[in-house]
């Protein structure tokens, strides 16, 4: 019996829906909101919260985890690095719904779900770099080093065949 199990379908079968779902949820945490419909957005909204909280834990076994949910290794470290720790102030309500009005198409409400801390995507997703690249060094006959100035490439010379 299904008492007390209730989800919405969204007319898909189990792995449509959770394909969705997933690809909306990538989409919030890269851009920071998403267009959609209400009844999308609610259900986005309850995994955002869930994953959120679960990277402000940062383990390798959060990453994980992380990362068997969305499948994409970029979306885990902008999530972990950059969005859970602007909200590390926060226990729940990371996100928030905007109503815009209606679908032209079928007249479908039309929400706008969006992350509470919108100025991380200011920025750009980009972490800055933790290092600089090292400078490349040339020695000289004597031993001592001196660092290289911009190389020149010269073009390699073209041969041409001889006609026959």
């Amino acid at each position: 019996m299904r008492h007390r199990r209730k989800i919405k379908h969204f007319n898909r079968d189990t792995k449509s829906r959770k394909a969705l779902l997933r690809n909306l949820l990538r989409s919030l945490v890269e851009h920071g909101e998403v267009v959609t419909t209400e009844a999308k957005a609610k259900e986005i909204k309850r995994w955002a919260d869930k994953l959120i909280s679960k990277a402000q834990n940062d383990t390798l076994a959060t990453r994980r985890q992380l990362h068997s949910f969305f499948g994409k290794r970029d979306i885990v470290n902008t999530l972990v690095d950059r969005v859970a720790p602007a909200m590390k102030d926060r226990k729940s309500g990371f996100s928030s719904i905007s109503k815009i009005g209606t679908r032209r198409g079928d007249n479908a409400d039309v929400v706008k779900l969006s992350l509470m801390e919108k100025s991380i995507y200011k920025l750009g997703l980009k972490a800055p770099k933790k290092y600089k690249p090292a400078e490349k060094k040339t020695t000289t006959l004597k031993g001592t080093s001196k660092k290289v100035a911009a190389t020149k490439k010269t073009p390699k010379k073209t041969v041409k065949k001889a006609e026959k």
